[in-house]
């Protein structure tokens, strides 16, 4: 059996990733899309494979020529793309000895192709395409197993052509010599000379084309889902496979559960990383691999690629810790939140043990920095300017004294892994244990911070007693496990709750504004009165002050 792959397309639909990485070595579970294709066709009986390149072609060759794969694969290179006719022409001398399988470079699809390579030769036509049903691809009409027509767009009743072929050397006197062409152009042809083009339809194919930065994405997703569920990178056998949208919250990330009989996982998409340096789907790889290291109660990573943006996670279940307290008493609520600070003081202590500052996407430590960019300006543009209208407040005017703030929050602050985001929504219930997600944002920092974020947590709204008590008992527990002065932990926890209360109503007033994501303003009001009674924290700050109060 012989082989062509159609690898010379430009990729411009995938722009700016393939200005340096030519399409086919866009990866897929680990492995480039035609490092995929190539060892397919070895499994399949291939004894040798042509490869035609242009864009990026020393890319290509390097990668071919780096393994033994096999089978004798040859490259032919085009200086001119000669499109899908053309390329098949050009290599025309490998194929004039019996027929030979033609596929793309740009498809991901898990089939038999030894199987269809036999059942073209259980008939007498000169050409099988394989179709399937795939409506955004849907434009051959298909009758009595024979192609009869191609369209330019898709259509109900029409099927999809998987790029998938197997050809007789009589279809190279219909392909234009030397010179750019279609091989759908020679079907064509060939069908309005009377000569029969065979279909093999294929039910429930696994198959996608990664042309498009979503295409690319759902086969990415898709494959690694199968292969971590079933456990064998063969999607063919997970046709039952469902993956459905999870509901997001306040990031841009799109979450998806992946179930395969009982068995599931989390997928998380951070969108392609192309030309970021450091993505934040590294960050979360890095720094949840190096929690789970360091005995905190985060789901496992099961796998990540950094490429796509996909990371693959324990499914930890749906219930949140938001959910459990919304119709508990304060007694209730405090054993509850006692087991959650366990297991926070363990994350916070054991978490910076190690911890690498190259880890973090944003900031490598929580710093006056970030505090005036991502609390005190996001109070002051998004909620008082955005969300309130008062355009007669400008940071300008407050910055000095925020500056004040900020640095009166780190000095002489006990430090450890912070979390930065640590409040009901992000802590799961599973396994009779509380176990903490969306730690991509993790640093170092206060160890105030993360308390003071969930203990004035808006969504929970604990009552002003059961916060105090709560921050007492975790005050006690960070003093068994590390140095810490209380008195100096209690200021830094109240100026920490001043900044965290700052940076929640920006981010609520711009999700619910910017992100049109309404679920967010209904907790404003209760995140103002939380910031109102922190006016004792003011004195020195007089124009905030009397912004707060005016509030």
């Amino acid at each position: 059996m012989h082989a062509m792959i159609l690898a010379a397309g430009l990729g411009t639909r995938l722009l700016p990733a393939t200005k340096t990485i030519p399409k086919p070595l866009f990866p897929i579970l680990g492995e480039p899309v035609i490092g995929r294709m190539i060892l397919g066709l070895v499994r399949s009986g291939c004894t040798k494979i042509v490869i035609n390149v242009h864009h990026l072609a020393d890319a290509v060759k390097a990668f071919v020529l780096s393994r033994n794969w096999g089978a004798e694969i040859v490259l032919v290179h085009e200086p001119v793309l000669l499109g899908t006719g053309g390329a098949i022409a050009n290599a025309h001398s490998h194929f004039r000895k019996g027929p030979f399988i033609v596929v793309n470079a740009d498809i991901v699809a898990d089939i038999d192709l030894a199987a269809i390579f036999a059942f073209h030769k259980s008939h007498d036509k000169p050409a099988t395409l394989v179709m399937h049903d795939c409506p955004p691809f849907n434009n051959v009409a298909v009758e009595k197993g024979l192609v009869r027509a191609f369209y330019p767009q898709p259509g109900p009743g029409l099927l999809a052509f998987t790029g998938i072929q197997v050809l007789d050397p009589l279809v190279l006197d219909f392909l234009p010599i030397e010179k750019p062409g279609s091989s759908i152009a020679a079907f064509e042809k060939m069908i309005s000379q009377g000569h029969d083009i065979c279909a093999l339809v294929q039910e429930k194919l696994f198959w996608h084309d990664i042309g498009t930065p979503q295409g690319y994405s759902r086969a990415a997703m898709e494959t690694a889902a199968c292969s971590l569920l079933a456990r064998q990178d063969a999607a063919i056998d997970c046709p039952d496979m469902a993956i459905t949208r999870l509901a997001g919250d306040g990031s841009d990330r799109i979450w998806s559960r992946a179930r395969l009989g009982e068995k599931t996982l989390v997928i998380g998409d951070h969108g392609p990383a192309w030309g970021n340096p450091h993505p934040e789907v590294r960050a979360m790889t890095l720094i949840g691999k190096h929690l789970k290291k360091q005995g905190a109660r985060v789901p496992d990573i099961l796998f990540s690629d950094e490429f796509s943006g996909l990371v693959f996670v324990e499914d930890l279940g749906s219930t949140h810790l938001y959910d459990l307290v919304q119709k508990e008493d304060d007694s209730a609520r405090l054993e509850r939140y006692k087991k959650v600070l366990d297991n926070l003081a363990h994350m916070a202590i054991a978490g910076a043990v190690g911890f690498s500052s190259s880890w973090p996407w944003q900031s490598a430590h929580y710093d006056e920095t970030l505090i005036i960019a991502k609390e005190s300006r996001y109070f002051v543009e998004a909620f008082v300017n955005g969300f309130l209208g008062r355009k007669d407040v400008s940071f300008a005017s407050l910055e000095a004294e925020f500056e004040l703030l900020a640095k009166r929050a780190l000095d002489n602050a006990a430090t450890g892994f912070l979390h930065r985001d640590c409040q009901s929504r992000n802590i799961m219930a599973a396994r009779g244990d509380y176990f903490f997600i969306d730690f991509q944002a993790g640093r170092t920092g206060p160890l105030a911070y993360d308390a003071a974020s969930l203990i004035i947590d808006p969504y929970a709204n604990l009552s002003d007693a059961l916060q105090e008590r709560l921050l007492h008992y975790y005050t006690n527990l960070l003093c068994r496990l590390c140095s810490l002065n209380k008195e100096q932990f209690y200021t830094t926890y109240a100026l920490c709750a001043l900044h965290r209360n700052f940076q929640i109503l920006g981010a609520f007033s711009f999700l619910s504004q910017k992100k049109n994501k309404p679920g967010f303003a209904p907790y404003i009001p209760q995140a103002v009165k939380s910031l109102k009674k922190r006016t004792g924290l003011l004195k020195d700050t007089p124009k905030i002050l009397a912004l707060v109060q005016s509030l």
